[in-house]
């Protein structure tokens, strides 16, 4: 009898344990995935692009090189020695990932208050050097504008949208198939990002009169 509770002794514990469900916790370093993968073509800034904005999109790597480009011609570090104001059409998906990449490439950011969004139909990117006070202003070229249009003018699948959502296309509608619309988007994001800057953007240094 004693040897019978002192099996149930020891075994007590170790069966609580055993029925006891096991949480998996998320470690807290791990960042959300993106829908992107890298290509090894693709340069470390742009991996770094597509994993903050979630995807590869052309309008985000738009707002990539507008932001390098600008961030070049006054000399600034970037993140604390820029205010950035930029105008444009960006009111949703896609054009608004523009931001994206501009918060990227400058340093500028919504929550730290150096970055200004304008509402207007034009594209331009004004920023300063708050060091030096050299300030520039960069504009798409009509180059660039027009990889920009052809990601509106390509056919894809309307999903049941009315007529008014489908007039604006958007470029995220595709991320959970990586189907072919994916692959094009990201063809064009590429393009945009290999370019050299003279061809897709102008700059002017309106203080200086240039």
């Amino acid at each position: 009898m004693m040897r019978y509770l002192m099996v149930i002794l020891l075994l007590g514990p170790a069966t609580c344990c055993l029925a006891t469900p096991t949480i998996r916790e998320e470690p807290m370093h791990k960042l959300p995935k993106p829908h992107y993968q890298r290509s090894d073509s693709d340069p470390d800034w742009l991996a770094y692009a597509a994993q903050f904005h979630g995807h590869l999109g052309p309008w985000a790597a738009a707002g990539l090189r507008a932001g390098m480009t600008a961030r070049r011609a006054v000399d600034a570090d970037g993140y604390f020695d820029v205010d950035v104001t930029v105008e444009g059409p960006f009111v949703k998906p896609p054009r608004s990932c523009f931001l994206d990449g501009l918060q990227v490439s400058t340093g500028a950011t919504l929550g730290k208050r150096n970055l200004k969004w304008v509402k207007a139909e034009q594209v331009i990117v004004r920023i300063e050097n708050t060091r030096s006070g050299k300030t520039a202003e960069v504009r798409p070229t009509p180059a660039l504008l027009k990889l920009l249009a052809s990601i509106q003018s390509r056919p894809k699948a309307t999903r049941g949208k009315d007529a008014s959502e489908r007039d604006q296309h958007d470029d995220h509608d595709d991320h959970e198939d990586h189907g072919p619309q994916s692959d094009f988007l990201e063809a064009v994001a590429r393009k945009i990002a290999a370019i050299p800057d003279k061809k897709i953007l102008h700059v002017t240094f309106p203080t200086s009169g240039e």
